[in-house]
């Protein structure tokens, strides 16, 4: 089942008396329960590329379907919506709230579901994610009393707590350790490989992209190689 199609994805920027193609007539797909890894130097079009297919930005032709919903041309509200039901984010920085504890962040996505989640439930759905990851005695903590990996955990968890088809990772080990890094990364192969989440990731790190089993590079707004990383 196809999860995200493109076809022929256009995005366009003008800069001065110049017009930027950050990307230029892109048409990939993915399918539901793979492990992708988008590669490419500064300025290739690959964090672009997850703006648009996280429904952060807005393509300037071209198509995108996401689960079989056509999000090409849709309003900013709806989008949100999207990105709340369908697409779960961890990012670089963690961008947890530093004033509220563990618990606390990985709700955040449930305040805002369209049909309303009771706060009892929006806790026992926050615990359960935590404790998959190993969280659980971890809970009432706040960012500040907690190691890097344990936020990326954490954020890791938040992403996870509306059980989206998607996961988008924005160069997630950039703050950590190798050690950590690892860690994090043996994370994902087990939520791909026993959750069948799909996971899309970008890095400019080889030894990073070799945990995914497909890659795909970027470079002047194009995909240039697309091939599968490991069986």
């Amino acid at each position: 089942m196809t999860l995200i199609k493109t076809n022929q994805l256009e995005k366009k920027y003008d800069v001065g008396d110049t017009i930027v193609h950050a990307l230029d007539r892109v048409s990939v797909r993915i399918d539901a329960g793979e492990f992708v890894a988008v590669m490419g130097p500064s300025g290739s079009g690959k964090s672009t590329f997850m703006n648009v297919i996280g429904c952060l930005d807005k393509s300037t032709a071209g198509l995108y379907l996401l689960d079989g919903i056509d999000v090409s041309r849709m309003e900013r509200d709806e989008l949100a919506r999207i990105r709340n039901e369908k697409i779960g984010f961890v990012f670089q920085g963690f961008n947890l709230l530093s004033r509220t504890s563990a618990l606390e962040n990985v709700e955040v996505p449930l305040l805002y579901q369209r049909n309303g989640v009771s706060p009892k439930e929006r806790k026992d759905r926050a615990r359960q994610v935590l404790a998959m990851l190993g969280l659980e005695d971890r809970q009432h903590h706040h960012p500040n009393q907690l190691s890097g990996g344990q936020q990326q955990r954490v954020a890791i968890a938040r992403a996870l707590v509306n059980n989206p088809p998607l996961l988008l990772a924005d160069e997630p080990t950039g703050n950590l350790d190798t050690k950590t890094s690892i860690e994090i990364m043996e994370l994902f192969v087990r939520l791909n490989e026993e959750k069948h989440i799909t996971i899309v990731l970008v890095t400019h790190e080889p030894d990073i992209s070799a945990y995914s089993r497909r890659m795909i590079r970027f470079l002047d707004g194009q995909v240039v190689n697309d091939e599968v990383n490991r069986p």
